[in-house]
Parts: structure tokens; C-alpha cells; sequence
């Protein structure tokens, strides 16, 4: 029985393994990821159903010379063990990242966090090459999924071998909506067209005919193969691109892949090979999930399935808002609900099961999802539309042109906003107030307590001119303070003998308010823009102002809550504790901050040794 070392793998015995090892080796990598994710936390489910073809793909494919490109990144933990690393340390401090990272590795060449870009830079990286005269595979692993993606379409269109170079896109199909062929006659045609015998006989038939005198021949030959395939096959959505289209194949029979590989590799333009896999696989209640759960996941008892680290007095704010979600829907039957594709992460799974004719799940494609909601506000519906906070950052356009600019009453909850720890600098939420604060006709707001969560969703009039942006945390919150009270717009703490003023964001601003009210007025700030007139008139005449924000670099709330003060005459001193305009590595949350000295211990340690104050 052979041994693998999976802490230090080196990629060139796979070109030696016979199938028989590779089975063995994809059995070892599942055991590996599963305990790692377990431990850490991460992206389980899509890393399992790739394995077989990860090991498949480098047994062909150098992955020293040839670029390849994964779409999302979160699939790539078997290709990080693979290529030599240790991922005990997934995700942790210092140790190896969620995601493809080229400042980690020499093998990762592109770093993909967010879906739909893999395309496009492949084709710009083939590109490159072609101009240098370098034809070294450049090669995609693509999602389903992430296909429905409305960038990734724009570069199937680009296609072009002769300008681009060549690409082999591998399309990782675990059985999401693909147009593929149907039927006996159709699976018929399909083997005979992408077997190898096929595609020898395909490729003797041009270089014999496709000459000066005879390509009518060679012409003739194809149009009666494509009259035949239209007859007896479905027509495939790939057919429309420049490219050969191979498949669907097992992409964990590795004697298929092997073949299918080494033939794109050989021919002569872009190929499109269809891999099918069990998203999951190697973990049953993963390959049974339906739902997205083990899509991501916290750390986890491996046999019971269960989260290890549960509150379970505090539920998350996400819990919360989607409770909130449900209780808008009931009482205002011309709301609807859009996600792209988060309805587990956002908990809208209860109200897309009890409203599904007023739920609209978009998939990967957030531009879409904007655009969407637009259609429905100006019809007169009342459009809810749950999003995380980098990906929000995709529509832009649509935020700015389509909701804004018409002052559509659109509700967007922005999910995981702020820093989120373990995912990565693609997924930290802590730009989103740079892109909406400049934005007219746009409301933002961020909760700090359950019932000002309630009343921000809840009460929203959607006879409104914009929408509102209602940002929220990836925290939890104690059960007992989930209570109904109505809610201002701010909270004022004054103290006695001060003129110096604290505003605070977040639930970190809510937890240093205790500790530095006896020095300084403190203000806890539910509506972030536009900001309170009566807060800015008493304000104008403070001596000094701190403005604490862990939730968004320095050149968001920060930036924009001293624009104000100042175009009210505001001479006093300022002082702001905020995140640097960095992106910020994957870590827990606690260490994102304290490496900052952004902690509610820090900054309130700092306040109260201020001589100033």
C-alpha cells in the first residue's frame, strides 16, 4: 500500500501513479481536507467534489509551467496539498490562505475570491505568452455555477485561438443547471463525438482534406457532420463558442479524465471540457446537503455533523435579519425577496419555503440581482435584496445608475460587512462605505442593537426616493436583547463636564461605550447617511471629536462623517480610529483588529489616557 506525505507533497510522482494510487491518493486528500476544515473552518464541500479531478489535472498538467486558473478559489485546498503545502494551517494567522494567493505560491497564478473573472484573465495570460511565444497550457476549472456569471459569459464570447492563444476550460458541472444533451440517441452521439476514436478520426480527416484544391472536400465533410448532429442531438450551449466541446465525463473515473485531458491538450483550438462531480464527495452528509450548508462551514464535530463552537445564548445577526425578513414579508404582501445565491448564508431559507412565489434566487450574478430589484420597484413591488458586502462591490453600476439616479425603494441588506476573519482579504466587507457614501439618494444604516436591526428592516417605508443599504455584521448578539422598542437614529451618552464627542459604529462601538463615558459624550449611530442635522448643530462646537470605526477603512464613515462636520464650520480637533486602507489578510477577527490596535480595550485604553479629553 503506498504512503503519501500530504504535509509536504511533491507533485511529479503523479506522473507515475497508476489509476489504482490515484483513488488512493484522492481517498487521502479527502480524509485531509475533511479534518483540517473541521478544525478551522472553511469551504468543505466544494473542495471534496474536486479532488479526483485535481489529482487528474496535475498528473497532466505541470502546474509549474502551465497557469492554472481556478473560479472561485474556494475549490483549491487538494491543489494547494498538491503543490507542497501544509494546510493545517488553513486560515489561520500566518498560515496558508482559503483562496489562491500569488504572494504564497509560485503555483497559484491568479487569485480568484469572488466568481466569473477566470475567463478573462486567462485569456489575457494566454495572450501574454502567445506574444512572447510561449504555448504553455493555460488551462480554467470553472464551477457550474460560477458559469452563470455574467463576466464569465463575456469571455466565452472573446474566445478567439488565433488572437487569444489556446485555453482549456474544464467546466466542474456538480449538477447545477447546464444545458446538456438529452436523451438515448443524444448520449450516443455525444460518446462517438468525444471519443478518442472520434477525435483521431476528426483529426486525420482535416489534415488530409484541408488543403488549397480540396478543402471543399474538407468543408462538405463538416457541414453533413453538423446536419447530422442537429438531426439527432440537442443543440449544446457551448456550440455557440469558439471551442471544441467535450463531454460530460465522470470527473472521478480517472481513466476517463486521463484521456479526455491528454486530448485537449493535443487539439487544435479552445476546449471546453464537461466534468461532472459529486459536490461533496467523501462525506456523506456533505454529498446528501442540499442546501449549501457544508458549502462553508465552521469547525465541526466530523460524526455527529455538528457546529463545535455553538452560542448558544446569542444568535447571529444574519439569524436575526432574515426573522425580520419573514416578519416584513407577512405584513406587506408586495414585498419580494432577492439573493444571489445566499439563501443559506443570509437564513432566508424559512421565507423562500413559506413565500416561494415572492422569492427570487438570481444565482451567482450580482449585477443581475440589482438590476432585478429595479425591474420590481418600478412596477410598484416592494424588493428586499439580501447581498454580502464584497459582492456588492460588483454592482456598482447598477447601485449607482439603476437604483440611485431613479430613487428606486429598494431594501439591501448588506451582509458581512466589516471584517469577517478567516475568508480572506477578497471577503472582508470594509469597502462598501467608500462605494455608498458618495452615492445620492442612498440611505445607509447599521445597526447596533437586535431592535434597532428590527426597526431598520421592519419599518422601512418603500415609498422612499432611493433605496437603503442596511449594513450587517457577521456577529452574534445575546438572545435576551432581542426585544421590540422603537429606535432613534442615534443614541446620545453624555458626560457631565465634557465638550469632546466619541462616535462609534459597530458592535465594537457599542462595547466601549461603558468604558469611556465618564471622560467623553459618547454617540452610538443607527443611520450612518445622511447624517442627523440635529447631531451635526451640537456637534459644531465640540473641542474635539474621536470617530471610532472598525467596520470600514479610514477612508469610508471616517472621511465622510469629517466632510460634514467641516462644511458646517466645524474648528475643533479630530481624531479617528478606523482601519487602515489596506486589504487585511485571512485571521480571526479579534487579531484583524488587535494588529490595528482597533480593539474596544485599545481604543478605550487610548481614550481614556488622552491629556486632551
Amino acid at each position: 500500500m503506498k504512503e503519501f506525505d500530504l504535509n509536504h507533497f511533491d507533485y511529479h510522482v503523479l506522473e507515475n501513479l497508476s489509476y489504482d494510487d490515484e483513488e488512493l491518493l484522492s481517498s487521502e486528500l479527502r480524509k485531509k481536507i475533511i479534518k483540517t476544515v473541521a478544525t478551522n473552518g472553511g469551504h468543505l464541500s466544494s473542495n471534496l467534489g474536486i479532488v479526483d479531478l485535481t489529482v487528474a489535472v496535475l498528473k497532466v498538467f505541470d502546474p509549474e509551467k502551465s497557469d492554472i486558473i481556478f473560479d472561485v478559489g474556494h475549490q483549491c485546498y487538494a491543489y494547494k496539498i498538491l503543490t507542497g503545502r501544509d494546510i493545517s494551517s488553513l486560515r489561520l494567522n500566518g498560515g496558508v490562505s482559503g483562496f489562491p494567493d500569488i504572494f504564497e505560491s509560485k503555483f497559484d497564478k491568479f487569485e480568484s475570491g469572488h466568481s466569473g473573472s477566470s475567463i478573462s484573465a486567462a485569456l489575457g495570460i494566454s495572450a501574454a505568452k502567445k506574444a512572447k511565444g510561449d504555448a504553455s497550457p493555460t488551462i480554467v476549472i470553472i464551477g457550474d455555477a460560477s458559469l452563470a456569471n455574467g463576466v464569465a459569459f463575456e469571455g466565452l464570447n472573446s474566445l478567439d485561438k488565433d488572437k487569444y492563444g489556446k485555453l482549456i476550460i474544464i467546466l466542474n458541472d456538480n449538477n447545477m443547471s447546464i444545458s446538456k444533451p438529452q436523451g438515448a440517441v443524444s448520449n450516443f452521439f455525444n460518446r462517438v463525438r468525444t471519443s478518442v476514436f472520434y477525435q483521431n478520426g476528426a483529426g486525420r480527416f482535416k489534415r488530409i482534406f484541408d488543403h488549397s484544391g480540396i478543402r471543399w472536400m474538407y468543408k462538405a465533410g463538416v457541414k453533413a457532420k453538423n446536419v447530422v448532429k442537429r438531426t439527432f442531438t440537442c443543440p449544446n450551449l457551448f456550440d455557440n463558442f469558439s471551442c471544441v466541446y467535450l463531454g460530460p465525463i465522470s470527473g472521478h473515473s480517472f481513466k476517463k479524465m486521463d484521456v479526455f485531458l491528454k486530448r485537449a491538450a493535443s487539439a487544435d483550438d479552445n476546449v471546453l471540457l464537461h466534468v461532472k462531480t459529486i459536490k461533496g464527495k467523501g462525506y456523506k452528509k456533505a454529498e446528501e446537503d442540499e442546501s449549501g450548508y457544508w458549502h462553508s462551514t465552521s469547525p465541526f464535530d466530523t460524526a455527529l455533523g455538528v457546529p463545535i463552537n455553538r452560542h448558544e445564548d446569542y444568535i447571529s445577526i444574519s439569524n436575526l435579519s432574515g426573522r425580520y425578513v419573514m416578519e416584513l414579508m407577512r405584513k406587506d404582501p408586495a414585498a419580494i425577496i432577492i439573493t444571489p445565491a445566499m439563501q443559506k448564508g443570509s437564513h432566508l431559507e424559512p421565507v423562500f419555503k413559506k413565500y416561494p412565489d415572492r422569492c427570487f434566487d438570481a444565482g451567482i450574478a450580482e449585477e443581475h440581482a440589482l438590476d432585478l430589484a429595479a425591474g420590481f420597484a418600478l412596477k410598484g413591488a416592494h424588493p428586499i435584496l439580501s447581498i454580502y458586502s464584497t459582492f456588492l462591490q460588483r454592482g456598482y453600476d447598477q447601485l449607482l445608475n439603476d437604483l440611485c439616479r431613479m430613487k428606486l425603494s429598494v431594501l439591501i441588506l448588506v451582509e458581512r460587512a466589516g471584517l469577517i476573519g478567516s475568508d480572506g482579504s477578497s471577503h472582508q466587507g470594509i469597502f462598501d462605505l467608500c462605494m455608498t457614501l458618495g452615492m445620492p439618494n442612498a440611505e445607509v444604516y447599521m445597526p447596533m442593537e437586535a431592535y434597532e436591526l428590527r426597526c431598520d428592516i421592519v419599518d422601512y417605508d418603500f415609498r422612499s426616493n432611493g433605496p437603503r443599504l442596511v449594513r450587517l455584521e457577521r456577529e452574534y448578539v445575546a438572545k435576551d436583547s432581542v426585544k421590540e422598542e422603537n429606535t432613534e437614529n442615534y443614541r446620545l451618552m453624555k458626560c457631565r463636564d465634557s465638550d469632546s464627542y466619541l462616535i462609534c459604529l459597530g458592535l465594537e462601538g457599542n462595547m466601549i461605550k461603558n468604558s469611556v463615558s465618564n471622560r467623553l459624550n459618547v454617540v452610538l449611530l443607527n443611520k450612518l447617511k445622511p447624517v442627523n442635522s440635529e447631531l451635526l448643530d451640537f456637534l459644531s462646537k465640540a473641542k474635539k471629536i474621536i470617530i471610532y470605526d472598525p467596520t470600514s477603512v479610514d477612508k469610508g464613515y471616517a472621511s465622510y462623517f469629517l466632510n460634514q462636520m467641516i462644511a458646517i464650520g466645524f474648528k475643533g480637533k479630530f481624531q479617528i480610529y478606523a482601519l487602515q486602507d489596506k486589504f487585511v489578510s485571512h485571521k480571526t477577527k479579534k487579531e484583524q483588529l488587535s494588529e490595528q490596535h482597533l480593539l474596544p480595550e485599545q481604543v478605550a485604553e487610548a481614550i481614556n489616557s488622552d491629556p486632551d479629553l
